[in-house]
């Protein structure tokens, strides 16, 4: 990848070959899930299936190869603040981005997109991965990223979000996430407590943004829309 001007809608990993290694993750995590057979299913755990770079989607199959490593994904804790996250790529194309990152979620990855607006630029579409309380953090995702062969990462310290709605149940986002999905937006989820009886509802949330002005452009289209938005901290 070749980078011709260090300006934030330079930066970028190459679409097209992350695109290619989506599409052999996603061909193996497919096999994973079908030889591994019955998982728990009480909902206390969520067990991820990662598949180690290099392999050949057409090679023989078997757990026993040593071909996946299987993960507990923890459960973010309430309240705490998560603005740093890994910046894989950006694009004019906000449908390319958009079909990457779900491709990125389908093999395990917590991804979601965002659009800014940049000064002589115009808009620029931007894929994210993660959410993450320390720099640290988001360098062990970074890291996963480059084993799977998904290189060029970048730690971004984004401490705002638009939030769509209020807090609710996860449940009632339904609507509002065919919706977004409509509008090529790839939306995720935090929690807040609720003040009366301390109870955490789930926020639903576009973007990661360095700055509230960047928000300006995202929150004038939804608004548009006929969307509820406001601009909160991740």
């Amino acid at each position: 990848m070749f980078f011709f001007q260090l300006t934030p809608a330079a930066f970028g990993g190459n679409l097209s070959l992350i695109e290619k290694r989506l599409i052999e993750l996603d061909t193996l995590h497919k096999q994973a899930v079908k030889e591994a057979g019955e998982l728990p299913k009480d909902g206390s755990v969520e067990i991820e299936a990662r598949v180690k770079p290099g392999v050949n989607p057409n090679a023989g199959s078997g757990i026993g190869e040593k071909r996946f490593e299987f993960s507990k994904k923890n459960i973010l804790a309430i309240d705490e603040k998560l603005p740093f996250t890994v910046q894989i790529s950006s694009s004019r194309s906000q449908q390319q981005c958009y079909r990457v990152a779900a491709m990125l979620r389908r093999t395990g990855y917590p991804s979601f997109t965002a659009s800014i607006t940049l000064k002589d630029q115009g808009v620029w579409h931007r894929i994210f991965v993660g959410s993450f309380a320390t720099r640290e953090e988001a360098e062990l995702t970074r890291q996963s990223l480059e084993k799977d062969e998904i290189s060029d990462g970048m730690i971004r310290n984004m401490p705002y979000a638009v939030q769509i709605g209020s807090a609710g149940t996860l449940e009632s986002f339904k609507t509002l996430r065919d919706r977004l999905a409509e509008l090529q937006h790839m939306p995720y989820t935090s929690y807040v407590r609720e003040t009366g009886s301390n109870q955490p509802l789930t926020r639903l949330l576009i973007g990661a943004f360095e700055t509230k002005e960047d928000t300006a452009n995202l929150l004038t289209t939804l608004r548009r829309e006929g969307l509820t938005a406001m601009v909160v901290d991740r």
